[in-house]
C-alpha cells in the first residue's frame, strides 16, 4: 500500500518530463533535427549575406526589381530567428519562393539562345535555390510537430501542393518552352503579345486558391453536418453548443477544430485523453469537400453547363464567374451544394439507425421548396403546358405547382422502392427522393431512379459494398445523385417527356 504513491508520483514525474522534453523539441529550430540541417543552414547564412548585399547594389541601379531583395531579407531573418512563428515563416518563404520563380523562369534561356541569356538573373536563381531549400526544412519542421508522424503529414501536404504546382507552374512553363521551341513567328499567343509566363503563373495560382477555398469551405460544411447529423434525432442543439470530446468531455480547442488539418496533426486522437477519432469525421468531411469541389469545376465555371435549358453564359471561367461575380450561377452552385449536403445528412442519419422526425423532414423540403419559389433560376426547368393550363401564367404560382409535383413524384418513387425493398426504416430514403424531386424536377428524378438502380444492381455482386450499403438506400440515393448532377442536362435533353 506504501509503494502505490511512490510509483503513481514517479509516474508523474516520468510524464512531466516527457512533456517538457515534448515542449523543448517543438522549439527547436528546423535544421538542428539532423547533421544535414546543420550544414545546410550553415551553408546558406554563408551565401544570403553576401547574396543580400549584391541584390541590393542591384536594386539601387534599378536593374532588378525589389521583390528579390525583399525575398532575401526573410531568407535571412529566417534562418537568424530560430523559434516561434512557424506557421507564418513557412508561409512567407513559400510565398517568396514563388515570386522569386516567376520572375526568374524564362525558356529562351533555357534553350540557351544566346540573345536571351541574362547575367543579372544569376543572383536571383541563386536565392530562388537557398529559398526552395529553407522552406523544404521549414514545412517538414511543421510537420514534425510533437512527434507524431512526420511522413503521413508530408504525403497529405503532398497531395495538395503536386497538384497545385503541376497546374500554376508546371503547365505555363511547359507550353512556353514548346512555344520557345517554334519556329519564328509561328508560336500562338491567345491573349497579348505582353503576357508573360510570370503572369500566367500568378493568374493561375489566383485561381487555384479560389478553388482551395470553396473546397475547403465544402470541408467545413462537412464537418458541421456531421453535427447536425448527430444532435438532430437526439434533440439536442445545433448551433449553439460547443465541440466537446465525446469520451472526456474536455472542451475542443479552436486550432483542434480545423476540418481535415486537425485530423491529420492529432493523429486521430483527443488531445487531452489520446482516446481515437473516429474516421467518420474525416470521411464525411472529405466527401463534402470533394463535392464543393467537383461542382465548382463542371457547374460554377462552366456557367452552368449541366443545368437544363440554362442559357450559355458568354465568359466563363473563375475570372468571369467568381471573381467578376455572376451572383445567379453562384446561388444556383450553394444551392445544389446545400441539397447534397441535406442528402448527406439523411444518409448519416440512415447509416446512424437514426429515425428522423417528419416535422423535421418536412421542414427540410420546405425550406428548399419557398427558396425555389421565390428565386427563378434555382428551378430551370420548364414547367409543363398542362401544369399552366391548369394554374394560370402567374410565374410564383406555376413554380410553386412545377415544385410541388416534383416533391409528390420523388416521394411516391421513393416509397414505391422503400415497399418494394421492405426498408424498415425509411424515415430518410422517402424524405430524401421527395427533396430530389423538389430540387431537381419530376422527370429528372426518375433518371436518378435509373441511376439509383443500377448501382443498387452494382452493389449487390460486390461482397464489400453488399454489407455496407445494401441497408442504406439513402446513401446508394446520394452517389446516384452526384453521378446524375454532370450529366444532368444530357439526359434532360435526350430522355425527357
Amino acid at each position: 500500500m506504501l509503494d502505490e504513491p511512490n510509483q503513481l508520483t514517479e509516474e508523474s514525474g516520468i510524464c512531466d518530463d516527457a512533456q517538457g522534453l515534448v515542449a523543448s523539441l517543438s522549439g527547436r529550430s528546423p535544421y538542428t533535427y539532423s547533421l544535414i540541417g546543420e550544414y545546410a543552414r550553415i551553408l546558406l547564412l554563408l551565401v544570403s549575406f553576401p547574396l543580400l548585399v549584391r541584390l541590393a547594389q542591384l536594386a539601387t541601379q534599378g536593374t532588378v526589381s525589389l521583390i528579390p531583395l525583399v525575398a532575401s531579407l526573410v531568407l535571412l531573418t529566417s534562418l537568424l530567428s530560430e523559434r516561434g512563428l512557424r506557421g507564418v515563416r513557412v508561409f512567407l518563404l513559400v510565398a517568396m519562393t514563388v515570386n522569386v520563380f516567376s520572375s526568374v523562369i524564362n525558356p529562351n534561356a533555357f534553350l540557351i539562345k544566346p540573345d536571351a541569356y541574362n547575367p543579372l538573373a544569376v543572383p536571383n536563381v541563386i536565392l530562388l535555390i537557398c529559398l526552395a531549400t529553407a522552406s523544404f526544412f521549414e514545412t517538414a519542421n511543421v510537420c514534425r510537430d510533437n512527434g507524431r508522424p512526420t511522413r503521413i503529414k508530408l504525403m497529405c501536404l503532398g497531395f495538395v501542393l503536386l497538384p497545385a504546382l503541376v497546374y500554376v507552374v508546371g503547365v505555363p512553363v511547359v507550353t512556353s518552352w514548346l512555344e520557345a521551341m517554334g519556329e519564328g513567328d509561328s508560336r500562338v499567343n491567345a491573349r497579348d503579345p505582353n503576357w508573360t509566363t510570370a503572369k500566367e503563373i500568378a493568374l493561375r495560382a489566383a485561381k487555384f486558391g479560389v478553388f482551395l477555398i470553396f473546397v475547403y469551405f465544402g470541408a467545413c460544411v462537412g464537418s458541421f453536418l456531421n453535427v447536425v447529423a448527430y444532435c438532430i434525432p437526439r434533440g439536442e442543439a445545433v448551433g449553439f453548443r460547443n465541440s466537446i470530446c465525446p469520451v472526456c468531455q474536455n472542451k475542443i480547442l479552436r486550432k483542434d477544430n480545423l476540418p481535415v488539418f486537425s485530423y491529420i496533426n492529432l493523429s486521430a486522437r483527443c488531445r487531452n485523453c489520446e482516446s481515437l477519432i473516429s474516421s467518420r469525421y474525416l470521411i464525411v468531411e472529405l466527401l463534402i469537400a470533394s463535392i464543393f469541389g467537383s461542382l465548382f469545376l463542371f457547374e460554377l465555371v462552366t456557367g452552368a453547363a449541366n443545368v437544363p435549358t440554362m442559357n450559355s453564359v458568354s465568359h466563363t471561367g473563375v475570372l468571369w464567374v467568381v471573381l467578376f461575380p455572376k451572383w445567379n450561377l453562384i446561388g444556383i452552385y450553394f444551392y445544389h451544394c446545400f441539397f447534397i449536403s441535406a442528402l448527406a445528412v439523411l444518409a448519416l442519419m440512415e447509416w446512424d439507425e437514426q429515425k428522423l422526425d417528419y416535422r423535421y423532414s418536412l421542414s427540410l423540403i420546405f425550406v428548399f421548396l419557398i427558396a425555389a419559389t421565390f428565386y427563378l433560376p434555382f428551378q430551370p426547368l420548364p414547367a409543363p403546358e398542362l401544369l399552366l393550363v391548369w394554374i394560370g401564367q402567374i410565374p410564383e404560382v406555376s413554380q410553386f405547382g412545377k415544385l410541388v409535383l416534383g416533391g409528390l413524384g420523388g416521394a411516391t418513387l421513393g416509397c414505391t422502392v422503400a415497399a418494394i425493398k421492405k426498408q424498415t426504416n425509411g424515415s430518410t430514403f422517402i424524405p430524401a427522393m421527395a427533396l430530389s424531386g423538389v430540387v431537381l424536377g419530376w422527370q429528372s428524378v426518375l433518371h436518378v431512379l435509373l441511376i439509383f438502380l443500377a448501382l443498387q444492381l452494382f452493389v449487390r455482386y460486390l461482397p464489400l459494398f453488399r454489407t455496407l450499403l445494401s441497408a442504406r438506400p439513402t446513401s446508394v440515393l446520394l452517389l446516384a445523385i452526384w453521378a446524375h448532377h454532370p450529366i444532368w442536362k444530357y439526359l434532360f435533353q435526350q430522355f425527357s417527356l
